[in-house]
């Protein structure tokens, strides 16, 4: 059977390794909904911060105790063991399993969570790019390759995703990034492939960089397939506090479409919006709440995403086309209820860019979306600017 090694930085109750890997060991009764059966399997595992002493690394919030999220239990270690899943020391020899050469199929590298530092632009400093270079090792010493997923962002620096980019074409694998969003996300009423649009907006919650990409991503699924593709973006402005609200009133969005993604949200605060997402920064957040990114296209489409943590929890999107039809929905997330299905959503995905060698999409939308979040970051620290963003000039087309 395919062969699978599961990398991850750390495995504990509702982080992604879980969510990701373990119902590939144990698949939840409700996953065939989202389309999930498992018809390969995990070989090996790795885990970079294993919890062996139960060391208190924070202590989660009541919202993130009442969805299971517990980074002091150790999971992946037990969960291996009970279903005779071998354990590495390192990522070589979870690779090679324990042996000279690549002896697996397909890669999952789940570089989300553990006690990793955060940047001052409020990024944290997964190693994803690194775990990436030591499988690419063993793929250039075993002289054979295999497809690999990177969860979520490529990196968090642009020039390395670039790079992870570059070095899967150069070699020939097939490389997915990226969130569960673009799989788990329908708008209402459907947006038909080829569409002429006008302009895209999106509200979030969760932090300016780490739900901000779940976001771009969704938004990005939906606009790539218009008229002409993806052209890539030319320049970004960012705003925050009280100039995110300057900025509604003077038109750096339609305060219609704004009207319509917050409309199809259900999670919503009692009282005054304003007064709702004045969220002070944090350690893990220096930019607070609200936040907004605008984004121009190549092509002259407009995009905007709209932070309202305090709010709303919900992410939300409503796209215009350019004959006036208004196309909107929120994110239809799955809750512990389900084991959140929508990551059952993308193990399928996953599997089968495993199996056929066929990304669901192109690598592209995940090097745009790394990028345009870092840029995002970086031009918060001088929002209410126009940047010009060459660098963000990614063209690519999705195939339907």
């Amino acid at each position: 059977m395919f062969k699978i090694a599961a990398l991850c930085t750390a495995y504990f109750p509702a982080s992604h390794a879980d969510v990701i890997v373990s119902r590939w060991l144990k698949p939840h009764p409700t996953d065939a909904r989202w389309g999930w059966q498992p018809r390969t399997r995990i070989a090996s595992l790795y885990v970079a911060q294993p919890r062996p002493d139960r060391r208190l690394l924070s202590t989660p919030s009541a919202q993130w105790r009442s969805l299971g999220f517990n980074p002091n239990l150790e999971l992946g270690q037990p969960i291996a063991r009970a279903h005779g899943v071998p354990i590495f020391d390192s990522i070589r020899d979870a690779l090679t399993l324990g042996g000279e050469s690549l002896a697996v199929d397909g890669v999952l590298l789940i570089g989300e969570h553990g006690d990793y530092p955060t940047s001052a632009l409020g990024q944290k400093l997964y190693p994803r790019k690194e775990f990436f270079d030591q499988v690419v090792a063993v793929f250039r010493q075993s002289g054979r390759c295999a497809p690999v997923f990177c969860d979520k962002h490529l990196s968090w620096n642009s020039a390395w995703a670039e790079e992870m980019v570059a070095t899967a074409r150069e070699m020939g694998f097939p490389l997915m990034a990226g969130s569960s969003l673009p799989y788990s996300f329908t708008l209402k009423p459907p947006l038909p492939a080829g569409a002429e649009l006008d302009e895209g907006v999106a509200v979030f919650y969760g932090g300016a960089e780490v739900y901000g990409f779940h976001s771009l991503e969704a938004m990005q699924a939906f606009v790539e397939t218009r008229a002409g593709g993806e052209r890539g973006i030319r320049a970004i402005t960012t705003y925050r506090g009280e100039r995110v609200w300057e900025a509604m009133a003077q038109g750096a969005w339609s305060r219609d479409l704004f009207d319509a993604a917050l409309a199809a949200c259900h999670n919503i605060a009692p009282g005054d919006m304003q007064e709702n997402a004045r969220r002070t920064s944090s350690l893990h957040d220096p930019w607070g709440s609200p936040t907004a990114f605008v984004f121009e296209h190549a092509d002259g489409l407009r995009t905007a995403h709209i932070q309202l943590d305090g709010h709303i929890q919900d992410l939300a999107i409503a796209i215009r086309r350019r004959d006036g039809t208004i196309h909107a929905n929120r994110w239809e997330a799955g809750g512990p209820e389900d084991f959140y299905g929508h990551f059952a959503a993308l193990d399928a995905k996953i599997q089968e860019m495993f199996l056929t060698g066929r990304p669901p999409a192109p690598i592209e939308r995940t090097l745009l979306t790394s990028m345009s979040i870092a840029a995002c970051m970086q031009a918060l620290t001088t929002a209410g600017y126009r940047i010009e963003t060459p660098q963000l000039h990614i063209a690519y087309q999705q195939q339907i």
